[in-house]
């Protein structure tokens, strides 16, 4: 299976738990100035939640994919939303791209709130995940 891994993460917490992923799958996770530059089974796409919506580096990065994806599993960490797994469906929602049911969400740390989030156990949740659901 042919996986890629990239996300965006202004504090850290969302390029934690790629960094997870990337430890299970033993396939390098990029920050998205790395633009994917081949056709992927599967790409991990992980980002915050930023003003109860995406960032516009985000929508960018994901407006700009010009390969073949075969399925695009969310990933996401927020201070107070529960994940942007419904943002991520409205813009995937206008391209081929298949976005997985299967999403994995954690709290992130953002101004005092979830302090030390994502912590270790949300790191071993986020592997179990892509172990259950994905190999």
């Amino acid at each position: 299976m042919k996986y890629a891994i990239r996300y965006y993460s202004k504090s850290g917490n969302s390029e934690k738990l790629a960094n997870a992923i990337s430890e299970v799958l033993d396939v390098p996770a990029y920050d998205i100035s790395h633009e994917l530059s081949e056709d992927v089974e599967i790409l991990f796409f992980g980002s915050g939640v930023y003003g109860c919506a995406l960032d516009p580096a985000v929508i960018k990065f994901i407006s700009n994919i010009s390969v073949n994806i075969g399925e695009f599993v969310n990933f996401s960490t927020s201070g107070i939303m529960e994940s942007n797994y419904n943002l991520i469906k409205d813009l995937l929602d206008n391209t081929d791209i298949k976005l997985s049911e299967n999403e994995f969400h954690c709290p992130g740390s953002f101004v005092g709130m979830n302090k030390d989030r994502p912590n270790d156990v949300d790191e071993s949740n986020i592997k179990d995940f892509v172990n259950k659901y994905f190999i």
